[in-house]
């Protein structure tokens, strides 16, 4: 019996555990440029003026309505910070993608080319080309991942 009880115990843990690890992360924008969620643990919190947290669409997330399908943090700072950062149609142009290429953010197909995103997530930017043998997609397509 206790077999038994250990065992389902163990085979939850790992479901639960399993469960959380692709659990979908919410895009993180601090003045209205979309960062990883690695900044936000780096901010100063003496530098934030307030947090504000989407989860549907509203008129203060309407440039970034496509990405409040799994939460949207709006981080706004007490003063102005250096991001580094370019639209979505210029990190099209920089991996040489035709105007048709299709951009994913964090696997949420994006519409809005003029959103402003990091730079630094250009590192882990990846371009998936068109194959019929393992992907549906008739453009390359331009990975982003903002975790």
């Amino acid at each position: 019996m206790k077999k038994i009880i250990f065992s389902l115990l163990f085979s939850l843990g790992f479901i639960f555990g399993s469960a959380q690890i692709n659990m979908p992360k919410p895009i993180v924008i601090v003045q209205n440029v979309v960062m990883g969620s690695l900044t936000l643990n780096s901010l100063d919190p003496n530098k934030i003026e307030s947090i504000q947290v989407f989860k549907t669409p509203s008129s203060e997330t309407a440039n970034f309505d496509d990405l409040v399908k799994n939460g949207l943090i709006n981080v706004k700072l007490k003063e102005e910070m250096s991001i580094e950062s370019l639209t979505i149609s210029e990190a099209k142009k920089r991996f040489e993608l035709p105007a048709n290429a299709l951009v994913f953010l964090n696997d949420i197909q994006v519409h809005n080319e003029t959103i402003l995103i990091a730079e630094d997530l250009l590192k882990t930017t990846r371009v998936i080309n068109p194959d019929k043998k393992v992907n549906n997609f008739t453009a390359p397509v331009l990975s982003i991942k903002a975790d």
